[in-house]
């Protein structure tokens, strides 16, 4: 039996904390660990390391590679990247295009929690029995509220995600169960029926190009219109961390109104969910609020609303805000930018021990580098010089260069640019360790120099 592990959510319900290009999976908010990394220990307790694969896309790929290494480094053998973000039908195929037919395949979302374990061993076991008899198998939950952002199950047909009203009305019904995502099958199975109901999307099978299926969830491509759906109840605690609400069902309560945590101070506050990433937040007299602070946005509602945050996100669209933190993880560390305004951009950079950027340069803009701590070996052009801590270097515009740490302990720059353009994209790569260099980037650079 195999496991496929879906990581390329895009990460819009917890947002300001999730961002596009930093979604819920691999975010630790409970604990020490990211829900991605919760979901491959789970899958471990039933499926061996080299029977499980991992797919996600170019974006995340360093940041899974990151995660994978802090449990189980052999399981970054298992990693699959998919061409292009396309949502879970050609994802489900591109990973299992390689497998044998009678091959018996879990799907799973890599941001659930599932407890108490062995009940979900259980029904796994339960669910291969009529996969092998041809079925494709999704895990029903019981609802406990009037859920409006998960999708439901009736009969093992597949219901859209209701409004308030309706989600009300199933709630009381009793017969109908969220849909968890999670599916298992065999090969066999699902290429026939993506054969059947979704043409384009099982083209992948026989060698298509992933870039040219259509963008489909599984839901639609397959589980509404194929006559061999199977519902078990998944009989367990069991959520997709969908929203804020889901987080602080989730979290302990404080048992008096008035309490400290850290960078929340609280007074007269019931029913609340307060979280402070970087400044004092402190409330007096909130009921059922959520409140949500990081270094550059704040998110306060109400806190049975909280499924409309995607709506916020909606509304932010073409912001930096909704795509980016202020700090950006890189393969080689990360940077969080601390000041910017017209032709000028301050960022603090961290680089992790024997790590090293991109041998690159800019057309725009100029840098100037001091070493906060430890060292930096810097090439530009042909010059290559140590830099220690209290040091400073200049980067011409248009120069080539790259920065690395040769030492045991971290490197932290501040970087100063100054230049009439100074977005991301200004950079050309010409050698790059993680594999980031963009052929067309080279070419345009050698054409222009």
């Amino acid at each position: 039996m195999k496991a496929v592990v879906l990581a390329g959510g895009s990460g819009t319900r917890l947002w300001p904390i999730s961002r596009r290009s930093f979604p819920k999976q691999f975010l630790k908010i409970l604990d020490n660990e990211s829900f991605l990394q919760k979901t491959l220990h789970r899958l471990l307790g039933i499926f061996l390391e080299e029977d499980i694969l991992i797919i996600t896309h170019a974006d995340f790929y360093h940041e899974v590679v990151k995660q994978v290494r802090e449990i189980k480094p052999k399981l970054e053998e298992q990693i699959l990247i998919e061409p292009e973000s396309k949502n879970t039908a050609p994802a489900i195929a591109w990973a299992i295009r390689d497998l044998q037919d009678d091959d018996i395949i879990l799907v799973a979302p890599s941001d659930h929690l599932i407890a108490p374990e062995e009940k979900f061993y259980k029904a796994v076991q339960e669910a291969k029995l009529l996969a092998m008899d041809g079925k494709i198998v999704t895990f029903g939950v019981r609802p406990t509220r009037p859920e409006t952002g998960y999708g439901y199950i009736k009969e093992g047909r597949f219901v859209e995600k209701p409004s308030a009203e309706k989600a009300r009305e199933y709630l009381a019904s009793g017969n109908y169960f969220w849909n968890s995502g999670m599916f298992l099958f065999s090969k066999k199975t699902m290429k026939q029926e993506m054969q059947k109901h979704c043409k384009e999307v099982a083209s992948i099978f026989d060698g298509h190009s992933f870039l040219d299926v259509p963008s489909l969830s599984i839901d639609y491509a397959v589980m509404e219109k194929s006559s061999k759906i199977a519902m078990l109840e998944l009989n367990c605690s069991w959520s997709d961390i969908g929203s804020w609400q889901d987080v602080y069902s989730l979290l302990p309560h404080d048992k008096e109104e008035n309490a400290t945590h850290g960078n929340v101070v609280l007074l007269e506050t019931t029913n609340c969910l307060v979280y402070a990433e970087k400044r004092l937040v402190s409330t007096i007299g909130l009921d059922n609020l959520v409140v949500i602070e990081t270094e550059d946005a704040i998110l306060i509602a109400d806190k049975n609303r909280t499924q409309e945050v995607r709506l916020i996100v909606d509304q932010l669209e073409g912001k930096r805000e909704a795509e980016e933190h202020l700090t950006m993880h890189r393969p080689w560390g990360s940077y969080t930018v601390l000041e910017e305004g017209p032709r000028f951009k301050i960022k603090r950079i961290y680089v992790r021990p024997l790590h090293k950027l991109s041998l690159q340069m800019h057309y725009h803009r100029s840098e100037h580098w001091v070493v906060v701590s430890g060292t930096a070996n810097v090439t530009i052009q042909d010059e290559e010089r140590l830099v220690h801590e209290g040091q400073s270097i200049f980067v011409p515009k248009s120069s080539i260069h790259r920065v690395e740490n040769p030492g045991r302990v971290p490197l932290e720059i501040i970087e100063v640019q100054v230049g009439e353009y100074l977005g991301e994209d200004d950079i050309i790569r010409l050698e790059d360790v993680y594999g980031r260099i963009k052929d067309a980037e080279v070419f345009d650079l050698l054409k222009k120099r």
